[in-house]
């Protein structure tokens, strides 16, 4: 194992906009990830803008599954294989929903939330960059 060409991924990977990044030359294969974080340990009561807040007995709306980089979104693995959600489609946990394409690495798309699939608001090889709605989800 090549410590040296893993900790220079790992620099690559930290500099980068990149979540995950998975190299394979065919004898091995490296896959890193970023800790995945959602910062709320930094948001304060007051700069909760007023739209966010719900009143009592209002349910806020459909859960959002946000895009976490830079690149261009794909809802297959291949031109003119099956989309992996659909509108309507019953989704679980941590299942991949899309692909995002960024510097020629396609970075895989996780539901952060089980329920069912309301509107996909990115169409298909569309540009997208952090924290911008990709799938609106029904939590129920």
């Amino acid at each position: 194992m090549d410590l040296a060409l893993i900790e220079k991924l790992m620099r690559m990977l930290e500099q980068s906009g990149l979540q995950e990044l998975d190299v394979n030359d065919g004898a091995t294969r490296i896959r890193i990830a970023k800790r995945r974080t959602l910062g709320l340990d930094h948001i304060d009561a007051a700069e909760t803008p007023p739209e966010a807040e719900s009143p009592a007995g209002e349910q806020a709306g459909p859960h959002r599954i946000l895009c976490g980089m830079t690149g261009t979104f794909y809802r297959a693995s291949a031109p003119g294989v099956a989309p992996y959600v659909t509108e309507g489609a019953r989704i679980e946990d941590g299942q991949r929903v899309a692909l995002i394409e960024a510097m020629k690495v396609f970075n895989p798309v996780e539901s952060d939330i089980a329920g069912t699939v309301l509107r996909i608001l990115v169409e298909d090889g569309a540009p997208v960059h952090p924290g911008m709605p990709l799938f609106e989800v029904d939590a129920g």
